[in-house]
């Protein structure tokens, strides 16, 4: 029997783990009996299973040893349904311990009791989608005759449940995600993980990982937001956390050999340990199965894999999830500078769908006997090429300067990897600040303008100035301040030497500009492409670092310049500024250019599969083209990073008739409709305008 899962099916039936043996937890059968499966210690000498039923009495259940550290029960059907309560009961060295489900698929709080969930009891309407019908499907394994979309056609929309709206649950976000889809045609959203973390909190102290922040909503508000989505013409990426667990994991290590030592980030699992860890491994890999199988997720962003600290167990993720659900697609946040071996694809040998010659694989990489010159996973987070391009507008950014062929070395990686201006890691993980607020730092050169203390208190002191000047700017108060009120603003915000209200008005404007061009570099190139939720209209709210702390929060207040408790949670609400009336058309204009962008990508698929045929660079100008084609289609796109803007300017046009087609000036993006090209058409070397901090897009004819 080949045990492999297509999770495009022909039916509707629900998806669940009958084909994958090595699941863990509390698991539904067909048939309606439940298993009931624990790792634990190999010295542990018994364990029992205790259920407490709505309703009814608790039930004990003697558990049976079935190898050295794993335990397991069988009940018939009808002794236990969902939403009973269970625990297991562990006794080693002579001590009984009670420790709640590893495994737990429904968990409302840090308790010992974990709660039956059965996932064959939710209603799916995602048929069409699943089975491939809809062609804003994607596909690791897309081709001309599936008629699905390659990962890198992907137009990312990342989002964080708890801030994307105000109620900040899995209901409420389902009631604004059409319009990501319909208007600006983004295909895919990607959830920040939501692993229970029992609090306010990014979703990277995860301890239950195979159970919904209940925070949020239940598992089947859950599945009702990506149902929706699908039926929106969504795809759905779930960002998981294999690297480690959060604080709140002292029944975990209690439970069984999961953990090994600690890394930057916390507890590390025990992927290499010792002769367990192979098990550990089935249950990280079962975690991640768990949001494409029985969550009908398309696809895992799976965080910081270089700490993991376990490449073999990498492989073997990937080696899981392509044979088991080969339609899902992988997207590593690695971290190691575009290492190759991370994106290259297995060898023949290593995706045999035969499932023997699987298992024999598997075993080879359980015993580190494999060769790790290839991980298989289909892209990754392009962390070089996203230094460069902020670089390229604030001068300086994380040890990157600006520099046109640096730039441009970093974008010819960047064609299968996916491109961002900012995630949340570099808007919460500085100062909370966005891009448009970090550029009017520099244009302001705030800096030097704050209070004299040392340079770090100074960035800080700055980057929160900076954001508090720009919310007064566009809720409209600013511009009413009286003389007197002005100068105290400016005090309260710690700014010594003055600045007028014009001068911060045109340093927003130029923001603005310099917005819109990173944006549209970033779709300028081949490959998939993510904007994180927000920055398709520029909006300047905060995305703070936030979680609710066990002990005191000491060390993130002195690294982080404010406290990351409610008070951040509650300011990194996406719609936490108000926009007057008088600004609001830079909100839509953005969002308009975001949306045709988008636009352009989908029907120009040079954008997406093609490739960068040349780059033209004029440093002593600041101008940078792109030819990028494909067997069916071009674009040639001229970006200008400098404040002067072009009314002519010489550039060689590649072989063929050229039209302009976007431009980031024009009026409807919230430009001025200066230094456009309409209604014109270019070949050879021809003199076009190029608007200053600007990018334009050319389409051959």
């Amino acid at each position: 029997m080949n045990n492999k899962i297509n999770n495009i099916n022909t039916d509707n039936s629900p998806c669940n783990f009958d084909n994958w043996q090595k699941h863990f937890g509390a698991y539904f059968f067909n048939n309606g009996n439940v298993l009931f499966k624990l790792l634990t210690f190999s010295d542990v000498e018994n364990v029992v299973l205790e259920l407490k039923p709505v309703k009814k009495n608790k039930l004990f259940v003697n558990m049976n040893k079935i190898n050295e550290c794993v335990w397991e029960a069988e009940l018939k059907k009808n002794i236990v349904k969902q939403g009973d309560r269970y625990r297991f009961l562990i006794t080693r060295n002579g001590d009984t311990i009670q420790v709640k489900d590893p495994c737990s698929m429904w968990q409302d709080s840090l308790s010992q009791w974990s709660k039956i969930y059965n996932h064959s009891l939710f209603n799916w309407t995602d048929k069409d989608w699943m089975c491939g019908k809809n062609h804003r499907r994607v596909s690791r394994i897309s081709n001309d005759t599936n008629g699905l979309l390659s990962v890198n056609s992907l137009k990312i929309y990342e989002l964080h449940i708890g801030t994307f709206t105000n109620a900040g649950t899995f209901l409420s976000a389902k009631e604004k995600i059409k319009p990501l889809a319909d208007f600006y045609r983004f295909n895919a959203i990607e959830i920040m993980p939501v692993e229970n973390t029992y609090s306010f909190n990014w979703g990277y102290d995860g301890v239950d990982k195979y159970a919904p922040n209940h925070t949020y909503g239940t598992p089947d508000e859950l599945k009702d937001l990506i149902n929706y989505a699908h039926n929106c013409g969504l795809n759905v990426i779930m960002d998981i956390v294999p690297n480690h667990l959060g604080p709140d994991i002292a029944q975990l290590q209690d439970t069984g050999p999961y953990t090994e030592g600690i890394n930057c980030f916390g507890y590390k699992f025990n992927y290499e340990k010792d002769k367990y860890a192979h098990y550990v491994r089935d249950f990280i890999i079962g975690a991640a199965l768990n949001w494409l199988i029985n969550y009908h997720c398309d696809g895992l962003r799976v965080d910081m894999t270089k700490f993991m600290c376990s490449d073999y167990t990498m492989k073997q993720l990937a080696a899981e999830v392509n044979y088991h659900v080969p339609n899902a697609f992988l997207i590593a946040e690695d971290g190691r500078d575009n290492d190759i071996r991370v994106t290259k694809p297995f060898s023949a040998s290593e995706t045999d769908e035969n499932e023997l010659n699987h298992e024999k694989f598997i075993s080879e990489i359980n015993n580190n006997k494999v060769s790790l010159s290839a991980l298989g996973y289909d892209t990754e987070w392009d962390f070089p090429f996203h230094k460069q391009i902020t670089a390229s507008v604030l001068g300086v950014w994380d040890c990157r300067r600006k520099n046109l062929c640096d730039f441009d070395y970093s974008l010819r990686d960047s064609q299968t990897r996916v491109k961002y201006p900012m995630s949340h890691d570099e808007i919460g993980n500085i100062d909370g600040t966005r891009l448009i607020s970090k550029i009017l730092v520099k244009e302001l050169n705030i800096e030097s303008r704050v209070c004299d203390c040392c340079h770090s208190e100074k960035c800080k002191m700055a980057a929160h100035a900076s954001h508090r000047v720009l919310t007064a700017l566009l809720d409209g108060s600013l511009e009413n301040m009286k003389e007197k009120e002005y100068k105290a603003f400016l005090k309260q915000n710690n700014i010594v030497k003055g600045m007028t209200f014009e001068d911060i008005l045109n340093a927003y404007l130029r923001a603005v500009k310099k917005h819109k061009t990173v944006i549209g570099k970033i779709y300028s190139i081949p490959g998939p492409k993510m904007i994180f939720q927000g920055d398709e209209y520029a909006s300047i709210s905060y995305f703070k670092f936030f979680r609710k702390f066990s002990a005191g929060p000491e060390y993130y207040l002195r690294e982080k310049g404010y406290e990351p408790g409610i008070s951040a949670f509650n300011d990194s609400k996406l719609d936490s500024v108000t926009v007057c009336d008088k600004y609001s058309y830079i909100n839509k204009g953005i969002a308009q250019f975001v949306a045709d962008l988008n636009n352009l990508a989908e029907k120009n698929i040079a954008l997406n599969d093609g490739h960068i045929e040349k780059t033209i660079i004029h440093e002593q100008t600041d101008i940078h083209a792109i030819h990028t084609r494909n067997i069916y289609n071009e674009i040639f796109a001229v970006s200008n990073f400098s404040d002067k803007a072009y009314d002519t300017y010489g550039i060689m046009f590649p072989k063929g008739e050229w039209r302009e087609t976007i431009n980031s000036n024009y009026k409807i993006y919230a430009g001025d409709d200066l230094y456009t090209n309409k209604n014109n058409t270019f070949s050879n070397f021809s003199y076009i305008s190029v608007p200053d901090n600007g990018i334009v897009f050319f389409e051959k004819l």
